[in-house]
């Protein structure tokens, strides 16, 4: 119960924190003319998904821009990724970013992606922070539960508890006997499926590792009981 917790306490934060920055973000947008369209727009490539843009926006003429929105600092390679992403969706790259350093609009000057830099915070009233928490906690319970029912392979339960039963990758890669390269690719897979979230440090991947190992054992252990009496 106790990692259960843990892992929904991952998952609140994680979503607050993005889904504040994403209604901070809109504000900006409307207050700027900017009408927002769109959503977590999935990118896919090949009928594989190889990203997500947080916003789609028109500007005041109807071009259309995808906006990459970041809490903290926009790194340069933030900034190549909103270039990426706004190149597949064929729309115009714009960043919003609490800051932005010298380098990555540089960058951005560049690449002709528009920044907006937040470095006043912004005031949400109670109903919009209300709202905020809601769909962060929804997000984490869905996203929790759709990794226990998607880990269905022993190579994906294999790799999951490495993880859980490992202190770093370093040691996870020695225990499943590949390297630190491999493993992360496969990681970078099992988040493309939907298996795994997007979790900062590996603690935090641990965590979440036993909490969907676990469940996903009990989960075929019922099941072989089941078939076992029927």
């Amino acid at each position: 119960m106790e990692t259960l917790i843990d892992a929904l306490k991952i998952r609140w934060s994680i979503n607050v924190r993005g889904r504040a920055s994403v209604e901070v973000a809109k504000k900006a947008l409307e207050e700027r003319g900017y009408t927002v369209v769109e959503e977590e727009v999935k990118l896919t490539i090949n009928n594989l998904q190889v990203g997500e843009v947080d916003i789609i926006a028109k500007g005041k003429e109807g071009e259309q821009y995808a906006v990459e929105v970041k809490a903290g600092s926009a790194s340069p390679s933030e900034v190549k990724q909103a270039y990426v992403n706004a190149l597949i969706l064929g729309a115009k790259p714009m960043i919003v970013a609490r800051h932005v350093p010298e380098s990555s609009r540089s960058l951005a000057d560049t690449l002709g992606v528009e920044v907006i830099e937040l470095r006043d915070l912004f005031v949400i009233d109670e109903d919009e922070l209300y709202l905020i928490v809601k769909t962060a906690v929804e997000d984490a319970l869905l996203e929790l539960l759709s990794g226990f029912c998607s880990v269905k392979s022993d190579h994906e339960l294999r790799i999951l508890e490495a993880i859980a039963e490992s202190e770093s990758l370093e040691k996870a890669s020695e225990q499943l006997r590949l390297s630190k390269e491999e493993i992360e690719k496969m990681l970078g897979k099992l988040r493309a499926a939907g298996l795994l979230p997007s979790l900062s440090g590996y603690r935090r991947l641990k965590k979440y590792s036993k909490v969907v190992t676990s469940i996903s054992k009990y989960i075929k252990k019922r099941e072989i009981n089941n078939e076992i009496i029927t």
